[in-house]
């Protein structure tokens, strides 16, 4: 069983979306500029939430058999999360280019998300979703939004726009036990109204995924992976303190 939910892009974010009248200014969150960031899970529609709450947890990876390394959520007090960085020129941000980058391995490698497409899928945890890694390399289809867009939030470029990234309670089978797996619920096109609808997976949590100001740390001599390109990028310092519904155009 699916909920389907009409796609509203980042207007997600707010559980609640404020009364505006046109007397009023546009009003965001504070938000601050690091080279690194943690992502956190904002969970926009609270009544699908997980139990416990995955809402304000963070996004790491944990090793399921080489290459991959699957996308999970846990509580930020773990600390087992991982900092993310913006690689690339600015060439390359003007583009939509820029790649999110994680450094992992010994020495440090260059790890990226990655996103199946739409003709793969999460088998046989859930067939109805897509799932998401922490791979080896890094690749442009997945980014993080910026101006004009008025939040900085992970966004997955591949296959068109439309979608959302979704936390699911699933049994791994490396593991032989579940975790808070995040998946990708692509948008579709209704046929009778030919708007854009995401059908998140009954038990799932539709979620975003923001960016924390985080410290980049310093790589040792004999690292692969490189901070010289690591991009100044907007993010927020407590993620989960924000009342989203408080803010919007």
């Amino acid at each position: 069983m699916h909920a389907t939910f009409f796609s509203l892009g980042l207007a997600a974010l707010a559980t609640a979306a404020p009364t505006l009248t046109l007397r009023q200014a546009p009003h965001y969150p504070p938000s601050s500029l690091s080279k690194g960031f943690r992502l956190i899970a904002n969970v926009t529609d609270l009544s699908r939430d997980l139990t416990p709450s995955v809402h304000g947890f963070a996004l790491g990876g944990i090793h399921i058999g080489p290459p991959n390394s699957r996308s999970v959520l846990s509580p930020q007090a773990d600390n087992t999360s991982r900092v993310f960085y913006l690689n690339g020129t600015a060439a390359d941000l003007s583009l939509n280019a820029a790649r999110v980058v994680s450094d992992a391995g010994t020495p440090p490698f260059p790890w990226g998300v990655r996103v199946q497409s739409r003709d793969e899928f999460d088998v046989p945890a859930n067939p109805g979703s897509h799932a998401t890694f922490i791979n080896g390399g890094s690749s442009a289809d997945v980014g993080v939004t910026r101006f004009p867009d008025p939040y900085s939030v992970l966004a997955n470029r591949k296959d068109g726009p439309g979608g959302t990234f979704v936390a699911c309670y699933h049994e791994v089978p490396y593991y032989r036990r579940p975790f808070v797996v995040v998946d990708y619920a692509y948008s579709t096109v209704d046929p009778a109204t030919q708007l854009p609808v995401v059908e998140v997976p009954e038990g799932c949590a539709p979620v975003t995924l923001i960016p924390q100001c985080a410290e980049l740390n310093d790589l040792p001599a004999d690292a692969v992976s490189s901070h010289e390109f690591a991009l100044d990028q907007k993010c927020y310092e407590d993620v989960a303190a924000i009342d989203w519904s408080q803010y919007g155009p």
